[in-house]
């Protein structure tokens, strides 16, 4: 009698006062577009090349977060965790990503363009290998047949917790001719926020939106462009929105939204809190910290090690054959002409003896040296613990790594008028901020054979004011014909290029297997930034 006297008494004295906050926290745990990205990527920071991500380096971050906040902490990430990925993860079907996303502990993923890039086959033989949800409230066939459930509720801290997954509206246009199936992508604020309300039915207390759609900019005082900031506008009952995609880092409030998006290939990745007080029954505060996991900084998990380097033994005896040298790191862009970009289509042209060569900057996934880790450490190489360069040692897996795709060259005939339309296409996304043309999404061209200038201050569709060959003379819209190359991706219609497709085209060679053959007849190679893309004055 004694003892349950002072329990009760014990009771009395934790109970709250009416009005006194009860808060729980809860942790979201963000990665954006990881593509597959199992091994670290080395990047240059205050003048000394260090490693970053990879999945047994995040493994161990992941942990600890976790740590921090044991019952209410979730790792999640918004669509293409798979798909475009490097040659550890691509030549195996992907199944290595998926695998070693089981092994990082992500809780709950949503679709993005990539995921579709083999077929939506292909994506339900890879979703069958995930010990998670995925979740998409837009994606949706015309007989009303979901691929996925569009939304997922847990519970953290005592608090219910609803994610709701939207998959990248432009999808069927990005992809492959067929690629999505038969399913149809409808806007993203109308499905979302029809899902808030009936995750809220459910008892949800706070929502959290995945959505594979980005900011095609960020000016310098950190305010996003682009469809996120569309979707933060429209939203009604969502608390967090974790955008994907475009590769930009995004930590700001609009219209009470928290937007969150992160750099992609896990070199960064986002701690979200939200503070729930359960007497109140409302989010009282919510906030977001991008952080680096420095792979020096913590021991990587070894059983994702471990099964890095099973995959590394399978590959090596194709991946590790040295196939030339470059003079300089060809890097890419997504906004400007780059010295891959130059490379590539330079080869192409040459290769298939046609007038121009293009293709867009998003095919071209890695630089040259890649990301890619060879077992010999005597190589030429940027990544840390290799030998110092340049110039820098060039292997078959770098190819593997640029282009994952599988696209093959096509050529084609094509006439100025059309030529002027696709230059438009390239540069109809991106925006002047800060002085600047900024622009994260993929069709941006890469060419050669040509010279453009566009001024993005102008609306789309109006951008290009000058097309020219190389030797200067002018390319005009109109009925002429030329000669060009570019691969079946962008022939076919990928990426908004619908007007290419004229039945013209002649199916040619895996673009990889003719880049890496001009890499191989040059044995060194290199490429400037000539001038070929500039932004009018």
């Amino acid at each position: 009698m004694l003892r349950l006297a002072f329990v009760l008494a014990l009771a009395a004295c934790v109970r709250l006062e009416p009005g006194t906050p009860d808060v729980a926290r809860i942790t979201i745990v963000d990665i954006s577009d990881w593509h597959g990205q199992i091994e670290p990527v080395s990047v240059v920071e205050g003048g000394q090349t260090r490693q970053v991500g990879g999945a047994a380096a995040l493994k161990a971050y992941f942990d600890a977060e976790r740590a921090t906040n044991p019952g209410g902490t979730l790792v999640v990430t918004a669509g293409d965790a798979f798909g475009a990925t490097p040659p550890l993860s691509a030549f195996f079907d992907d199944v290595p990503a998926v695998l070693a996303a089981n092994l990082m502990g992500i809780d709950v993923d949503t679709l993005g363009n990539h995921n579709f890039d083999r077929g939506v086959g292909h994506l339900r033989a890879l979703m069958a290998h995930a010990r998670f949800p995925y979740v998409a409230a837009n994606i949706v066939a015309a007989d009303g047949t979901r691929l996925v459930p569009p939304s997922w509720l847990t519970t953290l801290n005592g608090v219910k917790v609803g994610i709701i997954g939207i998959g990248n509206p432009e999808t069927p246009a990005v992809v492959a001719v067929g690629r999505s199936g038969e399913f149809q992508f409808f806007p993203p604020v109308p499905a979302m926020n029809a899902e808030a309300r009936a995750v809220r039915a459910r008892g949800a207390e706070v929502v959290i939106v995945l959505a594979h759609v980005g900011a095609i900019a960020v000016a310098p005082d950190g305010t996003p462009r682009g469809a996120i900031v569309e979707m933060a506008r429209g939203a009604r009952g969502v608390d967090v929105l974790i955008g994907d995609h475009t590769d930009m880092t995004v930590n700001t409030v609009i219209n009470g939204v928290l937007v969150v998006e992160n750099r992609s290939k896990g070199v960064e990745y986002a701690v979200v809190t939200v503070d729930y007080d359960r007497r109140a029954r409302a989010v009282v505060g919510k906030a977001a910290v991008q952080k680096r996991p420095w792979t020096d900084a913590v021991r990587p998990d070894p059983t994702v090690q471990a099964l890095i380097e099973e995959y590394h033994a399978r590959s090596r005896p194709l991946f590790d054959v040295t196939v030339g040298a470059a003079a300089v790191r060809l890097d890419r862009s997504r906004q400007e002409e780059s010295r891959l970009g130059n490379l590539e289509t330079d080869a192409l042209r040459a290769s298939y003896g046609t007038d121009f060569a293009f293709d867009v900057s998003g095919a071209l996934r890695d630089d040259v040296p890649s990301t890619y880790q060879p077992a010999d450490r005597r190589l030429r190489r940027p990544s840390a613990g290799y030998a110092a360069g340049p110039p820098w040692d060039v292997v078959e897996g770098d190819f593997h790594a640029v282009f994952p795709f599988n696209n093959v060259a096509v050529t084609f005939r094509v006439s100025g008028r059309t030529l002027w339309a696709a230059l438009e296409n390239g540069v109809s996304q991106g925006a002047w901020v800060g002085g600047r043309f900024q622009n994260g999404v993929g069709r941006f061209l890469q060419v050669s054979g040509l010279r453009y200038t566009f001024d993005p201050r102008r609306p789309p569709g109006r951008r290009v004011v000058a097309v020219t060959r190389t030797g200067g003379a002018s390319i005009a819209p109109d009925d002429t014909v030329y000669t060009a190359a570019t691969s079946d991706f962008v022939y076919s219609g990928g990426d908004g290029y619908g007007m290419l497709a004229n039945g013209t085209g002649v199916t040619r060679e895996l673009i990889a297997e003719t880049i890496s053959r001009a890499v191989r007849a040059r044995g060194l190679v290199t490429a400037t930034v000539e001038g070929r893309i500039t932004v009018a004055p």
